[in-house]
């Protein structure tokens, strides 16, 4: 005689099914919105204007080695900033080619969003590791701004290098603004996009109705 499935249990695996669907879709959902930015100009722009920073900052690091007896560590900041910025530019290019390559032109969606999942991982881990040497070169830099100087080399107590010290500080503003512009940008955009969907949907019941 075969088995009756109690009515309770069947009605919670339906329930169990209908909230693994859901969670999946919002997975890949959120994993497409990823790709979408990934084949952005936006996406370019970060990358170039990153290049940059990481040049000035490994080219003042190597170059002035030395030259900052006051406080050595923001040598070792410069440096290792700027190569933790190539590393997140070589795994950035590397999602690009996943969303361009991979997802778009080759249409292999689900390798492309599992590829996306663990270049992201990555990145979180050098967002984390780049915050913590950002923290650091602030503290570095600007504690010893009332009392370094540049005129007299061998007080090495005070000096510090002019150009290397006025480059570090600059690159840690710059890189403030940076992340405001960001943000700010970010906010705007998506604003403007829910009030665009916004519309579109009440065009679209209104044309219903008619």
């Amino acid at each position: 005689m075969t088995a009756m499935v109690p009515t309770h249990d069947t009605s919670n695996i339906a329930n169990e099914n209908s909230v693994n669907l859901w969670i999946r879709l919002k997975y890949e959902e959120r994993l497409d919105k990823t790709m979408k930015y990934y084949t952005s100009k936006m996406v370019i722009v970060q990358i170039i204007t990153a290049c940059g920073f990481s040049i000035s900052e490994l080219y003042c690091g190597i170059n002035y080695s030395n030259q900052c007896p006051i406080e050595p560590a923001i040598i070792t900041f410069l440096v290792a900033h700027g190569t933790t910025k190539f590393v997140w530019i070589f795994l950035t290019i590397l999602a690009i080619v996943d969303a361009r390559l991979i997802y778009k032109k080759m249409n292999r969606k689900s390798l492309a969003r599992r590829l996306m999942l663990i270049n992201l991982a990555f990145q979180s881990l050098f967002v984390v590791w780049f915050f913590s040497w950002f923290i650091a070169g602030n503290i570095w830099v600007f504690r010893n701004r009332s009392q370094y100087q540049s005129n007299d080399p061998t007080n090495t107590s005070t000096y510090c290098y002019e150009e290397l010290y006025d480059a570090a500080s600059l690159l840690i503003i710059i890189t403030y603004a940076g992340f405001g512009i960001t943000l700010i940008a970010t906010v705007f955009r998506r604003f403007i996009s829910k009030k665009l969907k916004y519309i579109i949907n009440n065009k679209f019941k209104r044309q219903i109705k008619h």
